[in-house]
């Protein structure tokens, strides 16, 4: 009983054994089942390649084997004809090129394929992209930056687009994703060449870009296995050491290349370094048999290609005899052994190895033949096509770049939900640049919101912050050089200490542009927003800028830790604004063709059309063109900039009368269909004027003389002349009508006087006049009882951040800030320089509904965008939306007029030049100004033009230029046919 008792016992463990064997069996053939096969991998391929194999002599096999560099920059005839004899004396498989510029490249590969009889496998060190090693390239973010973003399918664009670069060039194979764990701050090589310190998160971005080459025949190289990402040496200099031992790699440093094996990993990058915890002959890992064929091939079941790294690197410096590293490394199963310092030696002694042992012959033949395999996957043995240097940065790359700069940025503290800045019209902001860099693209695009006084942070640290003590939040711009990924980046303790005083003292809101360990140099404690947007790129100082301001939102999340902050920390941050800056490609406008309106205007200026001006173009309220061109004067040496603000003239009609007249008649104050006298009862004694419409003024009908030259009348008596004008300011002459020269205020009524006596014109049609517009200023400021300008700036400019829309500029902006506009030598004897060009206004203290406002183009673009977003902007109704569409519609087009109700329309008589191009929509509407200015929208194609320049009045109104050559309208046709 008990032999039998034993002897059950024995089954019973057998059949346990068994059991588990079975199952563990089942579970292993499940993995490998759900392994993903490398993406060369197919029948047709696998056949190809082994014919070729067999075509192949021993020599040209081993020869398959070696990548060698390529450089193409700058390196002499010498240098090449090196590399062509290496390529032909010992039939190498393939080139790794550095530095170099695109077409040089492309020639050097044309050239060193023709000294090869097989077909190069071509590659290059891409890992953020092209510019890694490339000039005249998309330049991207650097594989941390990308590490914030949460949109795993930008990664995944990215990788197309990368692919698509290289394969324009004709390169095979990216040495790229880096998937090492950045997890040691001291670490002097990998840093910001990794996603971030998580493992989710690098598998998670190295899967995606992976993919994205796999897709469009690029070979992915994750590298630098078994993780370079916890060391503090270079090895490029010298061998690193990593004393971790097999569950703690398991668990952090393979775990990413094991994600991407699974899921098809074309190819593997060896790294050097020692590990002498798991390879106990303390040999480096690129020599490690244990490593590369037990771990990374048979226990992680990579079948894909090994690559060496770079054989000629400092880590390998003790291993003295010519072709022993690059022996050592195909020993231990590397497939490709990269940038070789001894080919001939290293070539004899494989060959002599090899001959001696029959299972180096099949470990030869198998990585000969992975090699030929993504060849002919890669397309090396297709036809080649002719390359287009042009098409490696193209509008979609530009986007792809700017998205990616984009949804890095990551919002780490938001203090009161500071961010976005909403109600800014009535704080006191200053922007204060630190830092080894510039910020100019940042303090530009902040400037575009609300106007910023600018500061720079240098030595005295103490007169900036007492000069700041009166603002009520300063913007601070950490700016740190773009130049290197391994730039740490230190903060000087002047600068450091400097914040943090500032931030005791004032509300502040700190954007760093640099690496995150600069956090570090900053006390958290009291900062109320802080901004990490990694790099000092253009696309990341705008988009921080638009952030701020609330034009984008954010939802990046930091991919290391700090000393304050944890990986994955950020916040998320809605957009609230109405308006955005945006590149063409992003409203389906061609870039391309916008360029022909620079192409106009330089023209344009050489020939004295005008000496400058500003252009703007938006589309769904997003500015897609925005460039300002030439100087204020054709002698002045004063460039224009999109800030300068210019005398808009009649575009004042629809950017201050329409918006109030729209209010008055929503609060039924005023009648469209109403005669003049029941408002302006002195009219009653002119029965030629008390039965005119309101809407006939507006639609320019109502018989009024087209234009009275007011100043006249002061003039034609030198006697009375010098009564009614003064050069000094007193309390009878305080009407300024430009630089020390003021207009008696008793003789306003004259100016009406004059109006009500001129006859009407004989026949009732259209016939463009003012003289409404001057009769119905006081009406206007009796039933709002405000002024004019106080009233538009507060209830109209300031509530949609139009800050530069302005009357009498001089009392906000300084001369240089001003545009000039005529050298006036008949009445004001002067240049008119901030003053409004028109007299009449002038006469009025600068002051009127016809006329007097100043603008830039971007804020001219936001009251335009108001009226196509149907009166609102961020969620407040500003103007009736019932209003907008009375007053833009044309009530009497069926009397051959084509005005709206103080809008100008688009021409309706085809033989006639109307303020349009012919592409407009006829829903569309706006205004021109005299002095060389034209707005206008288009709600069918919800697009808004804006042009601003002083070419028709300066030097004086003699010009004609503008109008006779049709530049406002040949460039608004130009954005038309832009359009996709």
């Amino acid at each position: 009983m008990k032999k039998l008792f034993s002897t059950l016992k024995y089954l019973f463990t057998f059949l346990s054994i068994l059991f588990a064997w079975l199952i563990l069996s089942s579970f292993q053939r499940d993995e490998e089942q759900s392994l993903m096969a490398v993406p060369y991998e197919n029948s047709e391929i696998n056949h190809w390649a082994d014919s070729m194999v067999n075509m192949l002599s021993l020599e040209q096999k081993i020869g398959q084997l070696f990548m060698i560099a390529a450089n193409g920059k700058n390196m002499g005839p010498t240098y090449y004809k090196k590399v062509d004899s290496l390529i032909e004396n010992y039939k190498v498989g393939g080139v790794i090129f550095f530095q170099s510029g695109p077409k040089n490249l492309v020639s050097l590969l044309n050239r060193y394929n023709t000294k090869s009889t097989i077909p190069l496998l071509t590659s290059l060190d891409a890992e953020w992209g092209l510019s890694m090693r490339l000039d005249s390239v998309q330049p991207f973010p650097w594989m941390m930056t990308l590490g914030a973003i949460q949109d795993l399918d930008l990664i995944y664009d990215f990788g197309v687009e990368v692919a698509r670069q290289l394969n324009s060039l004709g390169i095979h194979m990216n040495f790229a994703p880096v998937v090492d764990v950045n997890n040691n701050p001291n670490n002097p090589i990998i840093d910001r060449r990794s996603f971030g310190s998580s493992v989710d998160l690098v598998l998670s971005r190295g899967l995606a870009y992976m993919k994205g080459m796999h897709a469009h025949n690029i070979l992915a190289c994750a590298k630098h296995f078994p993780g370079h990402g916890d060391t503090d040496v270079d090895s490029h200099k010298q061998l690193p050491v990593l004393y971790h031992n097999r569950p703690r790699l398991d668990s952090l440093e393979f775990a990413p290349f094991r994600h991407l094996i699974n899921n098809g990993l074309g190819s593997i990058m060896i790294a050097h370094m020692n590990l002498p915890l798991i390879d106990t002959l303390m040999q480096p890992s690129s020599f490690s048999t244990h490593l590369i064929q037990n771990i990374l091939k048979n226990e992680l079941n990579f079948n894909g290609l090994v690559v060496s790294d770079a054989l000629n690197m400092g880590a390998l410096s003790a291993y003295n005899k010519p072709g022993e590293i690059e022996l050592n490394a195909f020993l231990a199963g590397n497939d490709i052994l990269l940038c070789p310092d001894n080919l001939f030696e290293a070539i004899e002694l494989i060959k002599n190895t090899v001959n001696n042992n029959s299972h180096l012959i099949h470990q030869l033949n198998q990585s000969c033949k992975k090699i030929l395999m993504i060849k002919k996957w890669a397309g090396a043995f297709d036809e080649k096509h002719d390359f287009d240097a042009s098409n490696l940065i193209n509008e979609k790359s530009e986007f792809l770049n700017k998205k990616l700069s984009q949804k890095s940025l990551t919002v780490l503290t938001n203090s009161n939900n500071m961010l976005p800045l909403i109600n800014i019209d009535s704080l006191k902001l200053a922007y204060v640049e630190i830092g080894s860099s510039k910020g100019s693209v940042f303090y530009n695009r902040l400037n575009h919101y609300v106007p910023i006084k600018k500061h720079i942070h240098s030595d005295n640290s103490s007169v900036l912050l007492n000069e700041l003590k009166n603002y009520d939040l300063i913007i601070v711009g950490a700016h740190y050089t773009n130049n290197n990924f391994w730039d740490k980046h230190v903060v000087s303790s002047q600068d450091s200490l400097f914040i943090e005083k500032l931030c005791v003292q004032n509300n502040t809101i700190l954007s760093v542009f640099g690496h995150p360990k600069i956090l570090n140099s900053f006390s958290a404690n009291n900062i109320d927003a802080l901004v990490l947007s990694f790099q000092n790129s253009k696309f990341a100082q705008d988009l921080t800028a638009q952030l701020i301001f609330g034009s984008i939102g954010a939802s990046g999340r930091i991919p290391v830790a700090t000393d304050n902050f944890l990986s994955g920390d950020g916040v998320d941050i809605d957009p609230v604004r109405d308006f955005e800056f945006v590149l063409p490609v992003e409203v389906d406008c061609n870039a391309d063709s916008l360029a022909q309106i620079d192409s106009l205007v330089h023209l344009s200026i050489r020939e004295g059309v005008f000496p400058g001006c500003q252009i703007v173009a938006a589309r769904y309220g997003k500015i897609f063109y925005n460039k300002a061109f030439g100087f204020h004067t054709y002698d002045s040496k004063k460039p224009v900039l999109d800030t300068d603000l210019y005398d808009i003239a009649s575009i004042t009609k629809i950017v201050s009368a329409a918006p109030i007249f729209m209010k008055l008649v929503d609060d039924n104050s005023i009648k469209l269909n109403r005669k003049l006298k029941k408002y302006l009862p002195i009219v009653s004694s002119y029965d030629d004027k008390k039965n005119l419409k309101i809407i006939d003024i507006f639609t320019h009908q109502a018989q009024l003389f087209p234009w009275i030259p007011f100043w006249q009348s002061f003039q034609d008596d030198k006697k009375l002349n010098t009564f009614i004008f003064s050069n000094t300011l007193s309390n009878d002459y305080h009407i300024k009508v430009a630089n020390d020269l003021f207009f008696k205020s008793s003789y306003i009524d004259t100016i009406y006087n004059i109006i009500l006596k001129t006859p009407l014109l004989e026949k009732k049609e259209y016939k463009y006049s003012d003289l409404g517009f001057y009769l119905l200023h006081p009406v206007v400021e009796n039933m709002l009882g405000l002024k004019v300008e106080h009233y538009v700036d507060t209830k109209f400019y300031r509530r949609i951040d139009a800050y530069r829309i302005t009357y009498n500029p001089l009392e906000k902006y300084s001369k240089s800030e001003i545009v000039p506009t005529e050298n006036d030598r008949y009445f004001r004897n002067q240049l008119i320089h901030g003053y409004v060009h028109d007299q009449g206004a002038s006469l009025f203290g600068g002051v009127g509904l016809h006329a007097g406002l100043f603008s830039n183009a971007i804020d001219l673009m936001k009251f335009m965008n108001l009226y196509l977003d149907k009166g609102r902007y961020m969620n407040a109704q500003i103007l009736p939306q019932k209003r907008i569409n009375q007053f833009v519609s044309s009530p009497f087009v069926y009397k051959n007029n084509r005005r709206g109700v103080i809008f100008d329309k688009p021409s309706i008589d085809p033989n006639e030049s109307g303020p349009t191009c012919d592409s407009i929509s006829l829903s569309s509407f706006g205004h021109s100004g005299f002095t060389g200015t034209l707005a206008w929208a288009d709600p069918e194609k919800d697009l808004v033009y804006i042009f601003l320049s002083n070419g028709r009045v300066f030097p004086n109104g003699n010009n004609t230029k503008l109008i006779d050559r049709n530049v406002r309208t040949d460039i608004q046709s130009i954005i038309y046919n832009a359009i996709k």
